[in-house]
């Protein structure tokens, strides 16, 4: 039987206009990368660009395409949880995103431990380093 294939939208909670995500470059249960687009209709963003407070979101929600594909692939698809989410670290080395800016988004599981996890992200704008991100995640029961 074919199957259709996965969509952000069946792995994170978020949706338009929140879901910033434009494309899953690759993953597996350790880690993400991602290509998003900066759009001015994104959170924090101004007629002189959107805030570098978005690429938290950014990082966050890269985090939960690998957190909640293992998830999905843990519990066969059904009923999936958000996760409570905690800035243990943020380094921005940007203040302001031009829109139409190409942003990739890589993070990486750290320590675990039941439904707790720390994530180090790191965000490239031009391949240069735009943030290091440490989140701490924890999936609501």
């Amino acid at each position: 039987m074919p199957t259709s294939p996965l969509t952000l939208e069946m792995v994170l909670p978020h949706r338009k206009p929140m879901l910033l995500i434009g494309e899953v470059l690759c993953f597996d249960e350790q880690g993400a990368v991602t290509r998003s687009t900066a759009d001015a209709q994104w959170p924090l963003g101004t007629s002189e660009g959107i805030s570098g407070l978005i690429l938290i979101e950014l990082v966050a929600q890269t985090a939960g395409v690998n957190n909640g594909l293992a998830l999905r692939k843990r519990n066969g698809g059904g009923h999936q949880r958000g996760w409570i989410v905690g800035v243990k670290r943020a380094r921005l080395m940007i203040d302001r995103i031009a829109p139409g800016t190409q942003i990739v988004v890589a993070t990486q599981n750290g320590f675990a431990y039941e439904n707790f996890r720390e994530v180090h992200g790191t965000v490239r704008i031009d391949n240069q380093t735009a943030a290091e991100i440490t989140l701490q995640l924890m999936q609501a029961k």
